[in-house]
């Protein structure tokens, strides 16, 4: 009897798919803290999760320098803290495998993650790949039963991704980083092949609309009465001259002939989503942000996905299966008309389906459209779930409604050289905007008005308007204009925005560079511009779908690109004194109090020794314990206050406040004299000790000390 071992890429995948398999007569077994599912079904299977990447590429451990180019070859991969427990079971588990499935997400990332288990953990054998785009009880068995080859180019793809991640992140950040700690400490300066493009479109952004100047203009409305009917229309074209108003005011009184069209205008209903598009207007229409939608690891269309009632959401494409036939449509329509929200609409939808499903342009040879293959037995963890689940099953029932039909007019009035132009539109039939209410259509209807009927102009309103510039990048539109730009992958995009605002380099709901934010990228687009240029990153990216489907060999490509990267590395560390005191002349230290000497700020800083509190003037300097923090609030001598902590030997910790300066007026207090007690470094980590007494982590807090 063979062993097969199926490896997925989350426990909640592990157990649906030895669910299905076993038509849940499954054994569960908990190995340290993992669940692994052992069935038979004519052999033993043996279900073992991963938890997403298991291992993270990483340099050989050597010095925090740059540049560093390391060929991919001699890269390692380091387990990540917290998944021990995940790779233990996965290689005690395939010691004795006759059989390695390989059931990770079909995609780039996906089989990477296949790929660095079979490399790090040295497993050989045969390897199989079970290939599916949802988690349905159907496809569940029909790929498990047409197993397929191991993806190597797919997998290739996604290590040559992680290779250029590490390589062009470290030595970037390294360079930026060490750059700036030559004249003036910071934590971590990052950038990398996405992030710098991204945060260039940002400041981009931001000075168009800096350098904006807004014009003055006017839009003209004119009241016409034709009979009893009135209707407004306004002037064709801005007017920016205010003396054209006056003379537009003469035409009061004005009779003229309407010229009126009509035309019955058809709606197609929108494609169904691909992956970057459902992240958008899912987001539109809940106020969830992108990546609380799709994160790969606890987005709600993700876990909507692994629980097997939509299909795969990271896919590119906006196209149906194409083995699919109208019975498959039929049946994906009963599956949304099972769940009672929606019943009444699936069943208006089997009564007036279309002969062909909407489809968009965009395509994925590995994936279809995000689809329905489930319907929830017992209703939705959160609302949240409920709401994106219902506006993905509404989007596929549109795909499969009639069009929608409205009736457009126009009347146009011309008055000399002067063309006044009203527009109307009439809804005659809702078609799928039925089933799918998130599209802006509103109606406004016109008054009767035949073709050619006398109308007379009698008023004319004048509303003063200026040109506005353009918007600040939100987190929908940017993830648009980075894909449109061929700008990361649809499930990184939302990650490098937080990683943005993790760095400091953007703030606001909308986003906005901070002065550091800005002059990084003014030092790389001056000095060394490839580095932030998004056609670039389009065209690295554009080469790593090639590898992907098997037109460009990933090593060969790698070769490439890493004498590309050392050579703008090399060039960076000749400007390194000059891109250094740029970016640390934009770091705004903040100031947590004043000098008690000159009146300068006391400003927070770090070496490596420890974080320690300065005064910009350097009069005064104070250090800070370990783990200490400054604090609102100061001191009765007027200095700052700081909060830490010890640990006693029983590992109880226990909090304390005290004056930056350790001033006789503190708060920190000996419980046992009252005298001012001190925090201490020791060989066991921090105590406090009192300064009169010697009394050790005897103390208590004097709030009557808190300024």
């Amino acid at each position: 009897m063979k062993k097969i071992l199926i490896i997925t890429e989350k426990p909640s995948v592990a157990e649906r798919i030895a669910r299905v398999l076993s038509g849940g007569k499954m054994k569960e077994e908990v190995k340290g803290k993992v669940k692994i599912y052992r069935f038979y079904r004519g052999d033993l299977h043996t279900v073992v999760p991963a938890s997403g990447h298991i291992f993270q590429l990483d340099y050989p451990d050597g010095k925090w320098t740059y540049p560093i180019i390391v060929e991919p070859e001699n890269l390692i991969y380091k387990p990540i803290a917290g998944k021990k427990a995940y790779i233990d079971a996965i290689k005690r588990e395939a010691e004795d495998a006759d059989l390695i499935v390989i059931a990770t997400d079909l995609d780039t990332e996906g089989s990477a993650i296949g790929l660095e288990i079979l490399e790090a953990l040295n497993i050989k054998g045969e390897v199989k790949r079970m290939e599916f785009s949802s988690l349905s009880e159907a496809e569940i068995k029909k790929s498990y039963e047409n197993l397929k080859n191991m993806d190597y180019t797919r997998a290739y793809a996604g290590f040559a991704r992680r290779v250029l991640d590490l390589e062009w992140g470290a030595n970037i950040t390294r360079a930026l980083t060490l750059s700036a700690r030559n004249h003036r400490w910071v934590k971590l300066l990052s950038s990398g092949r996405v992030q710098g493009p991204t945060l260039r479109m940002i400041v981009e952004r931001e000075r168009e609309i800096r350098s904006f100047v807004p014009e003055k203009f006017y839009v003209i409305k004119g009241i016409f009465e034709a009979g009893e009917r009135k209707f407004e229309a306004f002037l064709r074209g801005k007017i920016k001259d205010p003396g054209k108003i006056e003379e537009i005011k003469t035409l009061v009184g004005s009779e003229s002939r309407a010229n009126v069209r009509e035309r019955k205008v058809s709606l197609r209903p929108p494609p169904p989503f691909d992956g970057t598009t459902m992240q958008i207007e899912v987001s539109s229409i809940t106020g969830l942000t992108p990546r609380q939608i799709a994160d790969r690891t606890r987005g709600i269309a993700q876990q909507l996905y692994e629980a097997g009632l939509i299909s795969y959401i990271g896919t590119e494409s906006q196209k149906y299966p194409k083995s699919w036939r109208k019975e498959d449509f039929l049946d994906m329509v009963k599956i949304i008309a099972s769940y009672s929200p929606l019943s009444r609409d699936a069943m208006w939808v089997l009564e007036n389906m279309r002969e062909k499903a909407v489809e968009g342009r965009k395509d994925d040879p590995a994936h279809p459209c995000i689809h329905i293959v489930g319907a929830p037995e017992k209703g939705f963890p959160t609302e949240n779930h409920r709401k994106v689940y219902e506006i993905i099953a509404r989007r596929v029932l549109a795909t499969l409604s009639p069009d929608g039909e409205d009736m457009r007019t126009i009347i146009s009035v011309r008055i000399g050289e002067n063309v006044f132009i009203a527009r109307g539109v009439v809804r005659l039939s809702d078609g799928w905007r039925r089933v799918y209410p998130f599209m802006k259509s509103e109606e406004k209807p016109l008054p009767r008005i035949e073709n050619g009927q006398e109308v007379k102009l009698i008023d004319i309103k004048v509303e003063e308007k200026e040109t506005k510039p353009p918007k600040r990048y939100t987190p929908r539109s940017l993830i648009k204009a980075m894909e449109k730009l061929g700008l990361g992958t649809k499930n990184t995009r939302a990650v490098i925005l937080d990683l943005l605002k993790e760095r400091g380099y953007v703030e606001g709901k909308t986003f906005r560079p901070t002065k550091i934010g800005e002059r990084v990228v003014d030092v790389l687009s001056d000095l060394v511009p490839e580095i932030v240029d998004p056609n670039m990153t389009a065209k690295l990216d554009e080469a790593m779908r090639r590898i992907e489907m098997g037109e460009l060999n990933h090593k060969d490509f790698l070769r490439k690109t890493l004498n590309e990267l050392s050579g703008y590395m090399i060039k960076f560390k000749e400007l390194e004194k000059a891109i250094g005191e740029s970016i640390s002349s934009a770091i705004e230290a903040k100031s947590v109090g004043t000098c008690p000497k000159c009146g300068g700020a006391l400003v927070l800083r770090r070496s490596r020794f420890g974080p320690f509190v300065i005064c910009i003037n350097g009069d005064v300097k104070y250090d800070l314990m370990p783990k200490e923090r400054v604090i609102e609030g100061s001191c009765e001598c007027g200095l700052p206050l700081v909060a830490g902590s010890i640990r006693t030997k029983s590992g109880k910790h226990i909090k304390y406040e005290r004056c930056l300066g350790n001033c006789d007026r503190s708060p920190l207090r000996c419980s046992n004299c009252g005298s001012t007690a001190i925090p201490k470094r020791g060989k066991y980590g921090v105590y406090v000790k009192c300064s009169s007494c010697g009394s050790v982590n005897f103390f208590k807090i004097s709030r009557a000390k808190r300024g």
